[in-house]
């Protein structure tokens, strides 16, 4: 069997960043004093000869309406891009996706379980309340509040302690040494902070963002409102943020050419594609391989708790055949984590039971009991993807030539979400996985002790120690040997049934829009130095 081919140089940059953050946080770090600085396009635009135009309205068309607008209980992507304008963190990406201060001014770390953060003074939420400490240990006291529920108690399990040292100083106390902690502190929506002492953030959110939240209509539109207590000078310089939403990629690209809206994103690269050569006054970005497509399988019970059930899925799956014609060779085959990620697969190669061959995967099925073919009932998709739904389609006629027959089921996002983290669904699930600052916020999906985990039947003792040791390796080429295992042993046992990778929107916005920057993390953050040269 070839051996898989994992690229160890795409991450390169962040066999720097252990060090890079810790010394351009203390370098930034005055005596805990906030940073008195002009905005990324500010600095930009200047050194350019342009000056950035205050006011206006950007319209943006969406594809999804956010499900909830607290960042420590959501769980949609579709809520990110919201979260990421009316919510800050201790740390933020910067364009070149690299960690900066952002409510932190800098930090210290005595040893390497612990870190004190200096954070900035001035600072005040939408409701005009003052940021403190005491908001960074009350966010992460709920976050690891079992009965919260969230989804970032995982992502934070090397979390021990939060304490206010004093109210512009917090220490973090891990557990174990963590690759991933600064990377989640700087994702946004897992590093966001929340006030202390206000409810129903679901529906009323209150960050420390450069938006404050106007008003929701669903299906219709999303507005916010330049936060005039932003705390970063001369930043937003737009008025006012309209999402509009459409629920197809066809009226969402007839509005962007008609321009009812400014800037959209798309799914499918075809389209992208098309919208791009149409005219010289679009601007159009298309993001980094950081989609995987997974089929989730419940493991709970028969028939996908026989191993030989699962390899028979997975030999019985074409990945090539999907790729090429759902998005025309724009991706790559995939596996749990994708190239973009420290160890991650990068298509070539093959990963144990990979290779598709129907007769192998009949003979398995034989073997567990099923010599006349297996029906697995109902395979549950995201109704608002077409990709997703195309793909599924495909792979509905795939396995009918092993003998494995399942009814297509698409379904709506939220009850899809809902469904998936309860593990209330009979055998197959689909929903594709969106950008993660750290490969570990994907692996926490397969982990037993997860909630995920717990839902869909996992239960591997040795992969959650290969898994918790790799979130311990601080040395990137170390880590990238241990993640390429632990994806070894995922598709040995056919845990999950990866298809392919693949970046997960094309951002395309019209020329006028001046100081946007797309980020790989496939969020919104720098509509922030957005400005309209009309």
């Amino acid at each position: 069997m070839t051996t898989p081919s994992f690229p160890m140089t795409d991450d390169s940059d962040v066999a720097a960043q252990g060090m890079h953050r810790r010394s351009l946080l203390q370098l930034l770090t005055a005596g805990g004093a906030a940073l008195a600085v002009p905005g990324l396009w500010s600095s930009l635009a200047l050194a350019q000869g342009q000056t950035p135009v205050a006011g206006g309205t950007l319209t943006i068309g969406a594809d999804a309406d956010p499900i909830g607008l607290d960042p420590v209980t959501v769980n949609a992507f579709s809520s990110y891009d919201f979260t990421s304008l009316l919510y800050t963190g201790l740390l933020r990406w910067n364009a070149q996706m690299k960690v900066e201060p952002d409510l932190a001014t800098g930090y210290e770390q005595p040893d390497p379980k612990t870190y004190v953060f200096k954070l900035r003074q001035g600072v005040k939420f939408h409701n005009g309340k003052d940021f403190s400490a005491a908001d960074v240990k009350h966010t992460f006291d709920r976050i690891m509040n079992p009965a919260t529920g969230s989804r970032l108690r995982a992502l934070y399990s090397s979390v021990e302690s939060v304490t206010v040292v004093d109210p512009f100083t917090v220490k973090f106390q891990l557990n174990a040494t963590d690759a991933a902690f600064l990377s989640n502190l700087a994702s946004n929506p897992n590093g966001a902070i929340v006030p202390a002492g206000v409810e129903n953030l679901v529906t009323q959110p209150v960050g420390t963002g450069p938006f404050a939240f106007e008003a929701y209509q669903p299906n219709q539109q999303f507005s916010l409102t330049r936060f005039d207590g932003y705390y970063e000078k001369g930043e937003p310089y737009l008025a006012k943020v309209v999402f509009k939403f459409y629920k197809d990629q066809a009226t969402l690209t007839s509005a962007l050419r008609s321009r009812a809206i400014d800037m959209t994103w798309v799914k499918d690269p075809k389209v992208a594609t098309a919208i791009s050569r149409a005219s010289q006054s679009f601007v159009s970005a298309p993001g980094q391989t950081s989609r995987t497509f997974p089929i989730w399988l419940n493991m709970k019970a028969k028939p996908l708790n026989d191993v030989k059930v699962r390899r028979a899925l997975s030999l019985a799956t074409d990945r090539k055949a999907c790729l090429d014609t759902v998005l025309g060779g724009s991706g790559k085959v995939g596996a749990m984590i994708p190239e973009s990620q420290v160890g991650g697969y990068d298509g070539t190669g093959e990963l144990p039971y990979y290779k598709h061959d129907p007769a192998a995967a009949k003979a398995l099925l034989a073997e567990a009991g099923y010599p006349n073919g297996l029906d697995l009932g109902d395979y549950i998709v995201v109704a608002a993807n077409p990709l997703d739904v195309a793909c599924a389609q495909i792979l509905q006629q795939q396995w009918q030539a092993a003998g494995i027959t399942v009814k297509l089921v698409p379904m709506e996002t939220a009850p899809l979400l809902a469904k998936w983290a309860s593990g209330d669904w009979p055998t197959l699930l689909s929903v594709a996985l969106s950008w993660t600052p750290d490969p570990d916020g994907i692996f926490q999906y397969i982990t037993s002790t997860s909630g995920y985990g717990k839902a869909m039947g996992s239960n591997d003792p040795e992969l959650d120690k290969m898994i918790a040791e790799a979130r311990a390796e601080l040395d990137v080429p170390k880590r990238a040997a241990k993640n390429q295992a632990i994806q070894k042993r995922i598709a040995e046992n056919a845990y999950v049934i990866q298809v392919y990778q693949y970046p997960l929107r094309w951002e395309i916005w019209w020329n006028y829009v001046q100081g946007y920057v797309p980020l790989a993390a496939n969020i919104r953050s720098f509509v922030r130095t957005t400005w309209l040269k009309k």
